[in-house]
């Protein structure tokens, strides 16, 4: 994929090679994100409507979910056949030894499926690598903006533009912007969440700049948000999941920012029974001690 990327003078993509990696790693994955995304717009744009159906905790799935995520898994398998693979679109026989992985990719190959069924637009396919428990690599596509978000903690942040004129894909890197005392917090929450809990939230945070502005996005869009210095903070008001976290995880801190837990440690990954994440606080500037400000 290298000759379709805006390359640095040595005709390279920006991107390092991650230790133990393949050298191509990165543009393979963002060519397999590439053929996700066709493939969910595909279902996205059926005229004959979406099929929806219900998992056993209720929560909606559809057809596009589950292509997505039998073409990530082969691309992943191919591309590192000794990673495994925790999906949410697994069944639980191939993820009943995750806990004894070291390394795996966790995936979402949609999230925003709410979003995908009342056709928002706002769905990402989220893509994350994992290692002893922390996100070494995430990958961010956003399908109906031809975006494509890769990050890489302690190497740097980018954004894949959509084909310009020229008919080539600019990388642009990317970093977080520091707070300014003289304008309104930006808070990310969504349409959905509990509006008496981000109604607190934004009370608690209030003093830290000239008030706050709401802004609202969908699925693992508010990462990018806050990648784009479209916002300053998420801080998660309802359960989710590591699948809808690792890979924004991994871009927010390769762009300079954090993603932790409500005692202010970095959030881990596989490493429990339960693949439930309570709450979190995302954001571009750590000056503050937002868990003491929401939390303690």
């Amino acid at each position: 994929m290298n000759d379709q990327l805006t390359t640095d003078a040595g005709g390279r993509a920006p991107w390092v090679q991650l230790p133990g990696a393949p050298a191509h790693l990165i543009d393979e994955l963002v060519s397999l994100a590439g053929r996700a995304d066709a493939l969910l717009l595909q279902h996205y744009n059926n005229a004959d409507g979406i099929g929806v159906e219900r998992k056993s905790d209720s929560s909606p799935v559809t057809l596009a979910d589950r292509d997505a995520h039998d073409l990530i898994l082969r691309g992943l398998n191919q591309l590192t056949p000794d990673i495994p693979v925790l999906s949410e679109e697994s069944p639980a026989e191939q993820i009943s030894e995750r806990l004894n992985w070291k390394r795996c990719w966790i995936v979402d190959p949609l999230d925003g499926t709410k979003e995908f069924i009342g056709r928002t637009g706002e769905f990402t396919i989220n893509i994350a690598l994992i290692d002893q428990g922390r996100p070494i690599l995430g990958l961010l596509s956003v399908p109906t903006q031809g975006l494509c978000y890769v990050g890489i903690p302690g190497q740097g942040a980018w954004c894949i533009d959509p084909v310009d004129d020229a008919g080539q894909r600019p990388v642009r890197a990317l970093g977080v912007q520091a707070l300014s005392p003289q304008l309104p917090l930006r808070v990310l929450a969504s349409v959905r969440h509990n509006a008496d809990r981000v109604a607190a939230v934004l009370s608690k945070l209030e003093r830290v700049g000239t008030g706050t502005r709401r802004i609202n996005a969908g699925s693992a869009l508010k990462f990018c948000a806050l990648l784009e210095a479209q916002a300053d903070i998420y801080p998660r008001t309802s359960p989710c999941y590591e699948w809808d976290v690792a890979a924004g995880d991994a871009l927010v801190t390769a762009a300079g920012g954090f993603v932790v837990d409500t005692q202010g440690a970095p959030l881990r990954y596989n490493q429990r029974d339960s693949l439930l994440v309570e709450r979190f606080i995302a954001g571009a500037d750590d000056a503050i001690d937002w868990p003491g400000l929401l939390h303690r």
